[in-house]
């Protein structure tokens, strides 16, 4: 496969990374072009990952959000690229790292741990609003990084 550039999203990325993510039905909302990390491959967008501070209830805590690979290029690391790109950007992780996700494997795989649902509830303020929260399929995991 031809080389791989992870970098960072600047203003004029936002159509692609809107047409990515519309893939798969997700959308920026309360989210900055500037959060991204892409991945280009001759030029072209072909994935993308966001990683932004939020808060709820007091805590504050860091989460990784909207990732998205082209159709035609998943299953060839760029997804795991772009998570261990962002990974290094963290400068302190005492606050926390996670993600709300339906692909729980992935994310074992970079040593992210499942925790239980209920800690949905603590972390986020949509889930606690949501009507489908009993029947929900996205896992939240947390990061469990080493030192």
């Amino acid at each position: 496969m031809t080389d791989i550039l992870i970098r960072r999203a600047r203003k004029s990325d936002l159509l692609a990374i809107q047409r990515l993510l519309s893939t798969y039905f997700l959308d920026m909302e309360k989210l900055e072009t500037e959060d991204f990390v892409l991945a280009e491959i001759n030029g072209k967008i072909m994935g993308c990952a966001a990683l932004i501070k939020s808060e709820s209830h007091g805590r504050n805590f860091l989460e990784i959000h909207s990732i998205a690979v082209h159709p035609n290029f998943r299953g060839k690391g760029i997804g795991t690229r772009l998570v261990k790109y962002l990974l290094t950007t963290i400068e302190d992780l005492s606050c926390g790292l996670y993600v709300r996700t339906t692909a729980p494997i992935f994310f074992e795989k970079l040593n992210f741990k499942k925790i239980e649902n209920s800690e949905k509830l603590s972390l986020w303020e949509d889930c606690e609003k949501c009507e489908h929260f009993e029947k929900c399929t996205q896992h939240v995991m947390n990061y469990s990084y080493k030192f």
